[in-house]
């Protein structure tokens, strides 16, 4: 399995609807959800062995969601590039919240924060 696509994503809705990264076979896209209205997004994994994150953003509170993303660090090796690691981040307004492929262990930031390995 690429390391990509060891974890998946989902996000919840106020009113309770979840749209999910991959449904009926194809992937979704988070984009054309209204930002405003996202209560809860999670990083599933798809092997059982690592741990599944849910960030609860408080809308009543003020914060709100503002982008998913994924980036891929590469790492030079005697034979060429290789994808060393991969990390989902959920950013809000108050912070940005990092979830690592390889091990399942995340990092929570400040919002401005640019991950580096």
């Amino acid at each position: 399995m690429k390391l990509q696509n060891v974890y998946s994503w989902e996000i919840e809705l106020r009113d309770g609807s979840v749209s999910r990264q991959y449904e009926n076979g194809k992937e979704q896209t988070w984009k054309k959800l209204r930002l405003d209205e996202i209560v809860r997004v999670s990083f599933v994994p798809v092997v059982n062995i690592l741990p599944r994150h849910d960030c609860f953003i408080d809308i009543s509170h003020g914060e709100h969601f503002i982008k998913r993303f994924g980036k891929g660090f590469i790492k030079q090796m005697p034979d060429g590039f290789r994808l060393a690691e991969y990390v989902n981040c959920c950013q809000t307004n108050r912070y940005r919240f990092w979830v690592f492929h390889s091990n399942g262990r995340c990092l929570i930031t400040r919002p401005d924060f640019e991950l580096r390995i």
